[in-house]
């Protein structure tokens, strides 16, 4: 079970032992620049709001592959699924596509789920090339419009101009093991400054593995592999103008054969992004500094399944089916985010403003050939219903004035307008089904302050509001099983919005650094599923028909704490712990969330010297009672320890970890949320003691 104290006295020791002689060298190393905050570069202390941060540095340190390992030691975030499947993150209990996804500027792909499970996750993209990972919390829709009612996730990857570093090419390789899942990777980078004017850098990443074993590791398991490309192309028009050419791309094939010909599944994912951008900082009478750009991105999954059938629940006698369902999206996107420092006697105001575009195409075909047991055809890509997809387009004006109102106090003010619309596709499926349009405008405020109550210390307070349109897949959604039930499309469907409050310490004293967050965040008009009638069925014996339709029927609170701390114990020592608690009900049947995580906490010690590290950590998290009804799923306590170190040669640099070190049994009640109190939890059990390593070569 979870010691709360652990983690308590992990801090005090650190925090009172640590000398001052470390200031400088802690001073360097904290200081963390982010643009969640303000759509601009920002120092993280300055920021109102709660922003998590990954860095290239963590990732490799603690030899991150994937979301779930690149997030596996911060404060209020856990994610969902594993290595080679969907995944997604989830934000104080928030999660899905009430949060959204930004990379290099550019929005990604909606998640989707079916089956109890996530089918199209957040995460296709890989962390080799990430320079940083960004976690606002709380509502940031003024900001960023729809989707951000719980949070945002900002990605940025490196530009060729980062790795070349005043240098005329810079070129890298890499090979890595992944032990949890048999995982081989291999990396190449090369960038070159090819004239005066243009930089180039392109990366390419393969990764070859298994499914993610549970303790007992007997799951059936499925192979996969990933291949990444990114391309930049970076043109200096003058000193202070700059155009910024991407190709991104990912890919993701796996396969799972339980049973040759009767019980397969081969999914292919492949995104492919292209955008251009146009940076400026010849200040004018509008903005000091410009950024513009337009993109595009191609989003498939490709599933195709086969089923064999028994033919005991059919009349026609054993059969397979052969299924090609789909999830295809393609988002156009346009952004202009501009700048302006004022000064009106003693008030300095700094104005970010602009707009986003975003326009996207999305559908969901499904295909069904079954074939009897004599090899006849019943019937031949046949369509199923599921919803018949949706094009949406979004419109957001936004303005955000950070104002100093004096040396010590600074008020953030935003304030975003949107518009939206989406219409069913058409197809002959559906015919005879109504679905309508959807046309809505939001207006989405916030404001926050920043108090300096001394050099080394700030207190900051938030207010924001979040929206979120209504999904297609649920305004949509038209399908059921005969005679069983029937989902009806919902047009009429609000946008879920919400109220966040923040109220935070962040202190800085010469080498101990630490935050501390108090949060409550009200959700209106959650979109939940609800029976709209039953009626008898046309077959006998037979239990009546259940017609189901999505509504607004929801209202939830979410409140907790979060806090960080980190301190330098001398030249060589650092310690870093954080604690999580996060509370959550439907305040209309006074139920707890199933979203919601249970107490957990971390605690990292690094032992650094000047070419080596090691790095001791420990995560836990308390048992979980608090679930929706008794009949749902509780989980008991657990703890694991890691180790990493690495070693840098100079232009060789290893890393190497050793995880779930005391070999530990255990479930994350996030794995298991919602389920019934005597489902059987086997194949949710974390793997037991695994190890990687890696390997990368600069020249």
């Amino acid at each position: 079970m979870f010691k709360q104290t652990t983690i308590s006295l992990s801090i005090a020791a650190a925090v009172f032992t640590a000398p001052s002689s470390v200031a400088e060298q802690f001073e360097k190393d904290s200081e963390v620049i982010v643009v969640s905050g303000s759509r601009i570069e920002q120092k993280l202390e300055d920021v109102a709001g709660s922003v998590n941060v990954v860095t290239e540095q963590e990732i490799e340190r603690e030899l991150a592959v994937d979301l779930n390992s690149a997030f596996k030691y911060q404060t209020g975030i856990t994610t969902t699924g594993s290595t080679g499947e969907a995944q997604a993150l989830n934000i104080r209990g928030i999660g899905g596509n009430r949060v959204v996804y930004v990379k290099d500027g550019r929005r990604l792909n909606d998640a989707y789920s079916g089956g109890g499970g996530l089918i199209i996750g957040r995460g296709y993209f890989d962390v080799d090339n990430v320079k940083q990972i960004e976690v606002a919390k709380g509502a940031a829709s003024s900001l960023y419009g729809s989707d951000a009612l719980g949070g945002i996730i900002v990605i940025s990857t490196k530009n060729p101009s980062d790795y070349l570093a005043n240098e005329d090419s810079y070129a890298q390789v890499g090979i890595g093991y992944y032990g949890v899942n048999s995982e081989k990777s291999a990396t190449a980078t090369f960038a070159k400054q090819l004239s005066d004017l243009n930089a180039t850098s392109i990366q390419v990443t393969r990764r070859d593995g298994e499914e993610t074993q549970n303790y007992q590791e007997n799951l059936p398991g499925f192979d996969y592999t990933s291949n990444a490309l990114l391309l930049k192309s970076e043109f200096k028009l003058t000193d202070s103008e700059r155009v910024l050419a991407t190709l991104d791309y990912f890919d993701q094939d796996s396969e799972q054969v339980i049973t040759a010909n009767e019980y397969e599944t081969r999914d292919d994912n492949e995104s492919l992004s292209l955008s251009l951008e146009f940076d400026t900082s010849t200040a004018t009478s509008f903005y000091d500094n410009l950024s513009t750009q337009v993109y595009y991105t191609d989003f498939e999954q490709i599933s195709n399944q086969t089923r064999a059938n028994d033919g005991s629940r059919s009349r026609i006698g054993p059969y397979t089916d052969y299924n090609d369902y789909r999830f295809e999206q393609s988002i156009l996107g346009a952004r202009l985010v501009l700048d302006k420092q004022l000064e009106f006697g003693s008030v300095s105001h700094q104005l970010v403003y602009g707009f986003d575009y975003d326009g996207y195409e999305t559908s969901r075909p499904r295909l069904k050939t079954r074939i009897d047991a004599q090899g006849n055809k019943v019937f031949d890509n046949e369509g199923q219903k599921t919803f018949p997809g949706a094009d949406t387009t979004m419109l957001g004006l936004f303005v955000q004035d950070n104002i100093a109102l004096s040396d010590a106090v600074t008020l953030n003010a935003g304030l975003r307008l949107d518009k939206y619309d989406m219409d069913a596709k058409q197809s002959e499926l559906y015919e005879g089904t109504e679905f309508g349009d959807i046309s809505e405008t939001a207006l989405s405020p916030k404001l926050g302050l920043v108090y300096a109550v001394s050099d080394n210390l700030n207190v900051v307070a938030q207010y924001s509001r979040g929206f979120k349109i209504p999904p297609h897949d649920l305004a949509y959604q038209s399908h059921g099983v005969e005679p069983i039930y029937q989902i009806l499309p919902n047009p009429e469907l609000d946008p879920e919005t919400s109220d966040s409050i923040e109220f935070g310490v962040k202190g800085g004293f010469d080498s101990k650094q630490f935050s501390v967050t108090l949060f409550n965040t009200k959700f209106d008009d959650f979109i939940g599923n609800k029976v709209v009638r039953v009626e008898p069925s046309q077959i006998p014996n037979m239990p009546p028909k259940t017609y189901y339709q999505y509504h607004n029927i929801g209202e939830v609170e979410i409140k907790g704490l979060e806090a960080n701390f980190t301190v330098w114990v001398n030249d060589n020592v650092s310690v870093e712990t954080g604690l999580t608690y996060v509370q959550g009900k439907d305040k209309e049947t006074n139920e707890y969330l199933s979203s919601i995580s249970p107490l957990n906490g971390f605690a990292k010690t690094r032992y650094e010297m000047d070419s080596w590290s090691v790095t001791a950590a420990f995560k836990a998290a308390k048992r979980m009672t608090k679930v929706p009804t008794d009949d749902r799923i509780k989980t008991g306590g657990w703890g694991t320890v890691d180790l990493y170190a690495e070693y840098d040669f100079g232009n060789l640099r290893l890393n190497a970890g050793v995880f779930n070190l005391l070999d530990k049994e255990y479930i994350p009640y996030e794995s298991v949320a919602g389920q019934a109190a005597d489902a059987n939890l086997e194949q949710y059990t974390q793997p037991g003691r695994n190890f990687a390593i890696n390997a990368k070569y600069t020249f």
